[in-house]
């Protein structure tokens, strides 16, 4: 049998908060820096990209 299903390739804030095993909170706080790489806010809600391991990519922060 052949899997039909086929991995979104963008996904929403809930989402990505649950596949870095993060709150929605923290995500928030992450895009609002800019960490998330590609993410765009379309309108109200932020649409985030994914790697092609299926995650969302977060760049390092500074200190």
């Amino acid at each position: 049998m052949k899997d039909t299903e086929t991995k979104p390739d963008k996904v929403g804030t809930t989402e990505a908060a649950f596949l870095l095993n993060i709150s929605t909170a923290r995500l928030r706080l992450l895009l609002r820096q800019g960490r998330l790489k590609g993410a765009e806010k379309v309108k109200r809600f932020w649409v985030i990209p994914l790697n092609s391991r299926g995650m969302p990519e977060i760049t390092p922060g500074r200190r």
